[in-house]
């Protein structure tokens, strides 16, 4: 058998499949042909991939990747391949308003597979708040999403305080009516601010109106913010309505950011049982993006800490995601005939510390994963030294920490 990639001697996790042993991958033609290839096999180029971790392509659901139409957005492959991420998603960014250019300018420029969730304001967050839902034409909107059905694969709604008291038109109601209309999963951004002109029942009488309304595939993000318009409370109990709708097939995305997670709240939620089933970042624009590690691997490391298994770890940053993209068919695993979309992260274990953002939160860890190698189709790209050099020992936080 001839390949012209041969990633030898490292530890396969592929949850798809039920995979966790060392094996190695044969690609050829930009596509995996064979798992645990015959030592005699013909190959153009190795990896060695010993005390490694090879994984599916990671998959970040909830980025912003609309650079240059949106100040907050990074490149898709900062977000992307040279963040040993195969697939981002941009999670609202845009509206249907800037697909077209974000398309033709952005997307169509980067080595990353990029989706999109359509923001339901037209003009996406271009202005923060969103407006522009008055003039919100539906049908140009559901037009838009017919001729792009390739890329936008949902639809994103931010759950704040504006839509209770600063708009005339039920933007709960419209994004809900978009997403039933046009077959696609509805993301709901959670988290108000702290000083909302409004009351504690007020805003989660909205939340738990929201709850009630979405359906299977539908997708709660920041899902552990301690915010006013979160679906925990700080002792980790949830709203009650929460869990009728994950039984419903609701998913929790963790999406952290800078500070959209409280560690606290996030390990009592565990400890509960309400487990993330997607690691998105939410990554946007920094000047420092330390100690906030703004990648998928390192949300993982985080979630490993706070005391979810490898295995679910791996799953919420691969096979999960997929599936919320209903990309399970052609991403988020390594079954031969698949395409080489790969991952190959470090694995260290020592004394690690990481923190949660704005709450001020630290927890240690054990395990930290670093994106090393990123596969795309076949083609060896090298993460940017910055996420696969950085690895968060508990002596260099603290110092970085006391600045």
């Amino acid at each position: 058998m001839h390949t012209d990639l041969l990633i030898q001697g490292g530890r396969v996790f592929d949850p798809s499949q039920g995979i966790d042993r060392v094996m190695d991958v044969a690609i050829a033609d930009g596509k995996i042909v064979a798992l645990d290839a015959p030592p005699d096999a013909e190959t153009a180029q190795t990896i060695d991939a010993t005390g490694r971790l090879v994984c599916p392509g990671l998959i970040d659901i909830h980025a912003h990747v609309s650079r240059d139409l949106v100040s907050l957005a990074v490149d898709p492959d900062e977000a992307g391949v040279l963040a040993g991420v195969t697939t981002v998603n941009d999670a609202g960014s845009v509206g249907y308003l800037h697909l077209h250019p974000f398309r033709k300018f952005v997307i169509s420029q980067a080595r990353t597979d990029v989706f999109v969730f359509l923001n339901v304001s037209p003009f996406g967050e271009v202005v923060l708040p969103e407006v522009g839902f008055d003039i919100l034409d539906e049908a140009a909107f559901l037009a838009t999403i017919a001729a792009n059905r390739d890329i936008v694969r949902g639809i994103k709604l931010r759950a704040i305080g504006e839509l209770i008291y600063a708009n005339k038109v039920d933007v709960v109601d419209l994004a809900v009516r978009i997403a039933r209309k046009a077959g696609l999963p509805l993301m709901v951004h959670l988290g108000m601010g702290f000083k909302e002109p409004l009351s504690a029942e007020e805003i989660e009488a909205f939340i738990t109106r929201i709850l009630g309304v979405l359906e299977k595939g539908d997708i709660l993000t920041h899902a552990y913010t301690d915010k006013p318009g979160g679906v925990f409370r700080l002792d980790g109990t949830p709203l009650p309505a929460l869990e009728s709708a994950l039984s419903r097939g609701v998913y929790l995305d963790a999406a952290p950011g800078r500070g959209h997670i409280n560690f606290n709240l996030a390990r009592l939620a565990l400890q509960r049982g309400f487990t993330p089933q997607a690691f998105g970042t939410d990554v946007v624009k920094l000047d420092e993006e330390q100690p906030h590690f703004y990648n998928v691997a390192a949300v993982a490391s985080k979630f490993i800490a706070l005391g979810l298994s490898l295995k679910d770890a791996i799953a919420a940053a691969t096979c999960n995601p997929a599936r919320m993209l209903n990309e399970q068919d052609k991403r988020g695993s390594l079954k031969p005939g698949m395409a080489a979309d790969i991952s190959i992260l470090g694995y260290h274990e020592g004394e690690f510390l990481f923190h949660d953002g704005r709450a001020g939160n630290l927890i240690p860890g054990n395990v930290f994963l670093s994106p090393e190698t990123a596969i795309k189709n076949g083609e060896i790209i090298p993460v940017r030294e910055n996420f696969s050099k950085h690895i968060p020992y508990k002596t260099m936080m603290e110092a970085l920490l006391k600045k």
